[in-house]
């Protein structure tokens, strides 16, 4: 390694600490009127509207949406706590409001991964401050019922369900090997599991493509993975990869395409998700702001912490 990157190496990392300390982030959801399969094509996204670009109590982000309900699923974040909690939203005349909560227990909740699977629809939210990953099935009544724990003694971030080649996969960072720079998967005949690791674990170690970014998709027969580009700053941007290889035993993809937030717009910051929506995407947008009370609770809540029990509410 050369003398200029060991060096930059720390500097980076001491500017990210100084910024997380100072700043906050302010995130977004926005509407880009393309497909999926069209965004690949064209390699940008295009024009976005952004549902919230005035800064209030909370932020919103990582949007999926929730099929056959007209809702989406997101993480909502409180400034003065900045601990994550699950709700739907429903779109009316060009905004999100949200209409009911499902998951606040006091501890960060995030990335509420929506995925359907031989008629059933799956809830894979994030869980790690808690404990474990946990896989759950939506029931005719709209509540959520646990199916499976996803390897229990791993603390998993931003895990994301798909098919291929007959089998379940999730792929999601484990914080025992770093926050945003490894990328793990897992596989499974049915939802229930048993899951069982990939044996090349962690199959990507780059910042650039290994933490999950949205929903995996099909386009002309071939199977691709939105990631995000961390090299920068956490959710930068985001990276299309193609998966060429994908076995217990092997793995392989490529970068097919970079989507990088617009510096022009509201949210110059950070891309970070991208949910198909039919012949649209969501996404998410960050800029960073400076807030005193914001700072005044990082000080906070490094001094103080108490752990709570999971509730879910309606």
């Amino acid at each position: 390694m050369s003398t200029a990157l060991t060096r930059a190496e720390p500097l980076r990392g001491f500017r990210e600490r100084w910024r997380d300390r100072l700043l906050c982030e302010w995130w977004s959801i926005g509407i880009c009127d393309r497909s999926i399969g069209e965004v690949l094509e064209r390699g940008a996204l295009g024009p976005i509207r952004w549902l919230e670009p005035a800064r209030g109590t909370a932020y919103r982000a990582d949007p999926f949406v929730w099929p056959g309900t007209g809702l989406v699923l997101c993480e909502e974040v409180p400034l003065t706590t900045g601990v994550g909690h699950i709700v739907a939203l429903r779109e009316t005349d060009g905004q999100f409001t949200p209409v009911r909560t499902l998951l606040d227990d006091g501890s960060h909740r995030s990335y509420p991964f929506v995925f359907q699977h031989d008629g059933a629809t799956y809830l894979l939210p994030e869980s790690a401050a808690c404990g474990p990953t946990v896989l759950y099935r939506f029931d005719r009544g709209c509540s959520l019922e646990r199916v499976a724990t996803i390897a229990p003694e791993r603390r998993l971030v931003d895990a994301t369900m798909f098919t291929a080649h007959a089998r379940l996969w999730i792929a999601a960072t484990d914080l025992a090997y770093g926050t945003d720079d490894n990328l793990s998967l897992y596989y499974a005949d049915q939802a229930a599991g048993p899951w069982h690791p990939h044996r090349m674990n962690p199959v990507v170690t780059a910042r650039r493509t290994a933490r999950s970014g949205g929903t995996p998709f099909r386009h002309h027969g071939r199977l691709y993975r939105p990631a995000q580009d961390c090299t920068e700053t956490y959710g930068g941007a985001l990276v299309i990869t193609e998966i060429t290889t994908l076995t217990p035993d092997a793995f392989a993809e490529r970068i097919v395409c970079r989507l990088a937030p617009d510096r022009a717009s509201r949210f110059p910051h950070g891309l970070h998700t991208i949910s198909a929506d039919g012949d649209r995407c969501l996404v998410d947008g960050k800029r960073l702001v400076f807030d005193p009370l914001v700072v005044a609770g990082k000080i906070k809540r490094r001094l103080f912490t108490r752990p709570r029990t999971l509730r879910v509410t309606w």
